[in-house]
């Protein structure tokens, strides 16, 4: 039995389902349209289309088609009208033949296509329906050009415009009219069912941009990093020779500046806590270089905005040093650049990495997105391979050794806590389990998400128990946090490598956690797809130095 979507109550009338707009009953339809949102329209949108026997995850745009029909269900609106039609000789660069391609338009600037080689896929369209913007095959997801079945699109309705032209214009006068006259009507409304179509466009055209930037790092990190068949845990010469080269200065590589997180288009943010400084100072500099908007040291509780660039601000861990806060920040030459240039000011100037001193690494959390099992994903990597998450941000810098701050400001995750995501959990859902979340004092914890359930801001914050001067270390650091985001949101159960991560819970297929500290080591870079990223992480794994005291 059918239950509604808002107050769970059972569903006697099944026609709200077999039509795609449910389910809801008719008393919660108001509640149920405002409820929709960014988390839940994809759930949402998978429930309608396994209900219709429709092809689930193959373009975005059925998002807007399924709730173009609930709207006009509940408005008593006739539902979508649909055409269907044929483009011949359209050349196939696979089978390099002519072949012809069926279009049924089925939903507002969604088209399906069937071509003789017996697959299906969906064009999406401009909101005219002239142009086609985007395809759900291969080709055009992947290598991000006009695919045939674009091209055969533009050439059928094409043709339907010639043949509909004076039809067409009428049409063109008519939605003209109507746009005239609704934009008397303010936007403001306590109408929620008449705002409601205002709402949706606005959601489905955001999760439209999330989606395809989504798709796009995946396919990069997929095309840099996808497992080589390299386990280290059962390679002892390739281990040696790969602990043995990251103990070199050239092991630990050279300071990047372009394509430093190898495609993954995460946007990132940093905390540089550092000591035996004067804040006024280092602000003074970063203002005259134009990295900064403010030309004195500012308090803790100011909030840094994009247009601020690099703040300098008070921190009370820090009595006799200052933290430098970031603005968000891309993988772009410019940005390594002023990071660069920052830590040889705070170094010219005395600044130093002390026991009082932490990196906060801020990662943009929606490659998650709202799948549970990424964040399920998340909290085994930095659960289960805490230790080595710590050693790593305890590396000392290349000049000398960091005494160790501890674990006052960087608490491990509590399996009580992470045992209760579950895989249909939205990204706000997650965010609160991953770290027990009760208050503001819970954002003290390896990676924090507090940020996320109290101002929605998308980030998760790794807390590194360790500050740092060098840019090399800083950036490495980077690294690590990009590549643990991006495999979350990538690796799958079915992947070489997945089952070197172990399990929260007893349905999951994974090996046993190995017992002893390299071991551990081994055994996650098992889960690394590539050399390049098993570098990054023993560079920083055999810098690292923390008291054993700290982890029992």
């Amino acid at each position: 039995m059918t239950t509604c979507a808002v107050c769970s109550k059972q569903l006697t009338n099944p026609r709200s389902v077999a039509r795609g707009t449910g389910p809801v009953c008719a008393k919660h339809v108001a509640e149920f349209i405002a409820a929709i949102s960014a988390q839940t329209a994809e759930r949402i949108r998978q429930s309608w289309a396994r209900r219709r026997d429709e092809m689930v995850g193959v373009n975005e745009m059925a998002i807007a088609n399924a709730k173009a029909r609930f709207l006009a269900r509940i408005r008593r609106q006739p539902t979508v009208p649909t055409y269907s039609g044929m483009i011949a000789d359209q050349f196939s660069r696979t089978r390099q033949q002519e072949e012809v391609l069926e279009f049924h338009h089925f939903g507002d600037a969604a088209v399906q296509v069937h071509s003789e080689s017996g697959r299906e896929y969906v064009v999406t369209t401009d909101y005219t329906g002239t142009v086609a913007v985007a395809c759900s095959c291969p080709d055009c997801q992947h290598r991000h050009r006009v695919c045939r079945h674009m091209e055969g699109y533009n050439r059928f309705a094409a043709e339907r415009r010639m043949a509909e032209q004076s039809e067409a214009e009428r049409q063109r006068v008519a939605e003209a009219m109507r746009a005239q006259s609704s934009t008397e009507v303010p936007l403001e409304t306590t109408n929620r069912v008449s705002a409601a179509p205002t709402i949706l466009t606005h959601i489905t055209d955001v999760e439209v941009a999330w989606d395809n930037e989504r798709d796009r790092a995946l396919y990069a990190w997929h095309e840099r990093h996808r497992h080589d068949g390299v386990y280290p845990s059962q390679d002892d010469v390739r281990w040696q020779a790969l602990r043995e080269s990251a103990t070199t200065l050239e092991g630990l590589g050279e300071y990047e500046t372009e394509h430093a997180l190898d495609g993954s288009g995460l946007t990132f943010g940093l905390e540089l806590e550092v000591d035996d400084v004067s804040g006024d100072r280092v602000a003074h500099e970063l203002h005259a270089l134009g990295l900064s908007a403010h030309r004195y040291v500012q308090s803790y509780s100011t909030r840094v905005g994009e247009g601020d660039g690099w703040t300098v601000k008070r921190d009370g861990s820090v009595p006799y040093g200052c933290e430098i806060v970031s603005p968000p920040l891309t993988d772009t030459p410019e940005t390594w650049a002023a990071i660069h240039e920052i830590t040889r000011i705070v170094k010219q100037h005395g600044g130093r990495a002390s026991r009082h001193t932490g990196l906060h690494i801020h990662m943009g959390n929606t490659i998650l997105d709202d799948r549970g099992y990424r964040w399920q994903r998340l909290a085994r990597y930095i659960y289960w391979f805490g230790p080595e998450y710590y050693q790593m941000g305890a590396a000392n810098e290349r000049e000398g050794v960091t005494t160790h701050r501890g674990l006052g400001y960087a608490a491990p995750l509590q399996v009580a806590h992470i045992r209760k995501l579950r895989r249909n959990d939205n990204a706000m859902e997650a965010s609160r389990k991953l770290i027990g979340y009760r208050g503001h004092d819970s954002r003290y914890k390896i990676i924090n998400t507090a940020k996320f359930v109290e101002s929605n801001i998308p980030t998760v914050e790794f807390r590194y128990p360790n500050g740092s001067v060098d840019p090399i270390m800083i950036q490495r650091q980077v690294q690590l946090a990009n590549a643990t985001m991006m495999q979350a949101a990538y690796l799958r159960r079915h992947m070489p490598g997945a089952e070197r991560l172990p399990a929260l819970f007893r349905g999951d297929q994974s090996d046993t956690l190995a017992q002893d500290s390299e071991g551990r080591f081994r055994q996650f870079l098992d889960t690394l797809g590539s050399d390049r990223l098993r570098r990054i992480a023993t560079s920083l794994w055999v810098r690292g130095n923390i008291p054993g005291s700290y982890l029992q």
